[in-house]
This record gives C-alpha cells, sequence and structure tokens, in this order.
C-alpha cells in the first residue's frame, strides 16, 4: 500500500488537463436528433473551457510559477492561508485581456467577461456554422436594394404630370374667383359712395329748407308786433263800450 501512495503523489502533483478527455471520433449510434443537439452542445462547452482554460493560464500559470494542486490536508492548511487577490506581478500579464474584455482576480481564479461574448462563441463554433454566421451576417449588414420598375416609373410619372394639371387648374379657378369677389368689392364701393352723396345732398336740401323756413318765423314775429298794437286798441274800444252801456 505505502508503494501505491508513493506512485501516485507525482501523479497528483501534475496540473489537471485544460479541458476533460473525449475521443474526437465517436460511433453515433440513430438515434432521434436531440442527442446530437446535446453533442453539439457538449462540444461548445468544451471548446468554451478550453478558451477559459487557456486565459487562466496565460493569467500568470505560467510553468516557471507552477503551483502544487494536490488535495492532501497537509498542503489544504498552505491554501487557507494564502493572500484572497494575487500579487501585482500578475496584472503585467493580463494588460492583453483588458483590451478584449474586464479581468478581475480573486485567489488562483481569475475572471474574465469578454465584451462580445455572442461573437465569440460563433469564432469558436464550427466551420460550416461559422460560414453560416457569416453569411447571414453580411446578408443583414448588407443594405437591401431592389430592383426599380419602369413602369412604376412611368405611372409615377403621369401621376405627378396629372397633378401638376390639376393643380394648374385649381389656381386659375381660384384667380377667376378673386376676380369676381374684387369686381363685387368695387360694386360695392361704387353704390356706397352713391348713397353718400345722395345723402349729402338731401341735407344740403334740408339744412336749405331750415334756413328758410327760420326766415319766414321772423317774417311772422315781425308781423305780430302790429297786431299786438291792434288787440290793445280793442280792449280800449270794448272798455268805452261798456262805459256806454252802463250810462244808458
Amino acid at each position: 500500500m505505502e508503494s501505491e501512495q508513493t506512485t501516485s503523489s507525482p501523479k497528483q502533483q501534475e496540473l489537471p488537463p485544460s479541458k476533460p478527455f473525449r475521443p474526437k471520433n465517436m460511433t453515433i449510434s440513430p438515434s432521434s436528433k436531440n442527442d446530437d443537439l446535446e453533442e453539439n452542445e457538449d462540444e461548445m462547452s468544451q471548446q468554451m473551457t478550453a478558451s477559459y482554460s487557456e486565459i487562466s493560464f496565460k493569467s500568470g500559470l505560467s510553468p516557471e510559477n507552477e503551483v502544487n494542486f494536490s488535495l492532501s490536508l497537509d498542503q489544504g492548511a498552505e491554501y487557507i492561508k494564502r493572500p484572497v487577490t494575487l500579487c501585482d506581478r500578475t496584472n503585467k500579464h493580463l494588460g492583453a485581456l483588458t483590451l478584449e474584455g474586464t479581468v478581475h482576480v480573486e485567489g488562483n481564479m481569475t475572471h474574465f467577461v469578454a465584451e462580445d461574448l455572442e461573437y465569440k462563441i460563433k469564432l469558436s463554433s464550427p466551420q460550416a456554422k461559422k460560414g453560416d454566421g457569416n453569411t447571414l451576417y453580411k446578408q443583414i449588414s448588407a443594405p437591401q436594394v431592389g430592383h426599380i420598375d419602369i413602369n412604376f416609373l412611368n405611372d409615377l410619372e403621369s401621376e405627378a404630370q396629372h397633378l401638376a394639371t390639376s393643380v394648374d387648374n385649381l389656381t386659375e379657378n381660384l384667380c377667376g374667383i378673386l376676380h369676381s369677389i374684387s369686381s363685387i368689392t368695387a360694386d360695392n364701393v361704387d353704390v356706397y359712395k352713391n348713397a353718400v352723396s345722395k345723402m349729402s345732398d338731401d341735407m344740403d336740401a334740408n339744412i336749405k329748407s331750415m334756413y328758410t323756413m327760420m326766415a319766414k318765423a321772423e317774417e311772422v314775429t315781425q308781423t305780430m308786433k302790429s297786431v299786438q298794437a291792434h288787440s290793445v286798441r280793442i280792449k280800449e274800444i270794448k272798455r268805452l263800450v261798456d262805459l256806454f252801456e252802463s250810462y244808458i
């Protein structure tokens, strides 16, 4: 048993592989389409884990700075005493990663968040899918310009000419209506002018008649002065008549 433990200890000190072992040439049994989809998803996850493992090894776990990852109890106590974050010397190796995303280091774990993860997953897909994605991307990004129909242009030109003629007719009708309105307003002005002139003539005649009537009234007042003298004489004659009657 001791010999087995001594032989197994150097194996435990080796670094774990970058991705789990999986045979490439597998015989696929004739099953449903769900198995194919699951296998494609497994391949995708393996490629993603491989890319992340490469990033973690580039971040400072080079063979010169190799760390013993054995799971023995004695070495576990040493890992507990290690600081939470790595030293600043590892940041020099992470400079290239910060250009494509954000990097966060905690202990032996290096977290990398890509900016365009969907595009990187498309790049890590097989060549056939990559070609399909590129063609689809080109089809989406390319401007879609359809063929111009000549008949449509002719119809558009005829409709534009018809619209122009209708606009011309409308402007001509509008000009005629405006001329008729202006003539009506001129007639109204003439009628108003004639009415004012006739009214002024009538007012002048009325003023003249008023002045003549006032002159006649003055003449009547002048004639009424002699009437007053006659009335005084008549009163005197009446008094004398009354005296004669009293004596008789």
